[in-house]
């Protein structure tokens, strides 16, 4: 996070959420130097959002910094002042996920992951869309010197409809692209920060276009790998497939 201010208030919409409340908090106050500043929690879910809520003082606590919390059910009470908006909103609930997967499998589309791109990704565009697009208004409205985050899934249409719609900044998240490389490092017996790569595509669809340890081509490697080690293999196979 770039500091913009000595005391930055990043909201966090869909705070319920959490498991990415809990990660995007501590990486924040992880930041050399960022030692104040507010964490405002919105849910629709009070009592998810205690929870959070109870989370974020903790981690506050443990880190020793002097981060204050606050918490809401209206967006439009915390967004005043924000510099920060990070979107994890999940729209009606996790019930109606499960239709994401079984509509397409019954006419023969069967999904790894259903949220981000085919059809269970179109499904869940289109129910997302609209509360998403008012949380952008919003934004733009009551906190118009922000940047969006976007963590929610489909990311990568969600945040072009958001950068459509907004002269705002927005920017699309996903932890995918980084464990998948740190999962390469590891198959490939190369440390972490030896491998040199560049990844290209979207969320979820995405190609590793270089792959080099020390400026030699991993590639060979790689596939040598999957085609003589059964229990490398067998950890991602669909990615070697493809």
């Amino acid at each position: 996070m770039q500091r913009s201010s000595p005391m930055p208030k990043v909201t966090m919409v869909g705070a319920g959420s959490a498991v990415f409340a809990r990660q995007i908090i501590t990486d924040v106050l992880a930041v050399d130097g960022l030692d104040s500043g507010t964490f405002a929690l919105v849910d629709i879910d009070a009592k998810r959002l205690e929870l959070a809520r109870a989370i974020a003082q903790k981690l506050v606590q443990l880190s020793g910094k002097k981060w204050k919390v606050e918490a809401s059910t209206d967006r439009n009470e915390v967004l005043p002042g924000t510099e920060y908006v990070v979107n994890s909103i999940e729209v009606a609930g996790l019930q109606n996920v499960r239709a994401d997967y079984d509509i397409p499998m019954k006419y023969g589309v069967d999904q790894c992951i259903g949220d981000t791109i085919g059809p269970g990704g179109i499904f869940k565009a289109l129910r997302t869309g609209p509360a998403w697009l008012d949380i952008v208004a919003d934004t733009e409205r009551l906190a118009p010197k922000a940047m969006i985050l976007n963590y929610t899934n489909p990311m990568s249409i969600l945040t072009l409809a958001a950068a459509r719609s907004t002269s705002l900044p927005v920017v699309g998240l996903c932890h995918s692209v980084q464990g998948t490389s740190r999962q390469l490092a590891e198959y490939l017996s190369i440390p972490y920060d030896e491998l040199e790569w560049s990844c290209a595509g979207i969320n979820h669809n995405a190609w590793f276009t270089k792959l080099e340890h020390r400026g030699v081509d991993q590639y060979p490697r790689l596939r040598e790998l999957a085609a003589n080690n059964l229990r490398v293999y067998e950890r991602d196979p669909v990615r070697f497939e493809v």
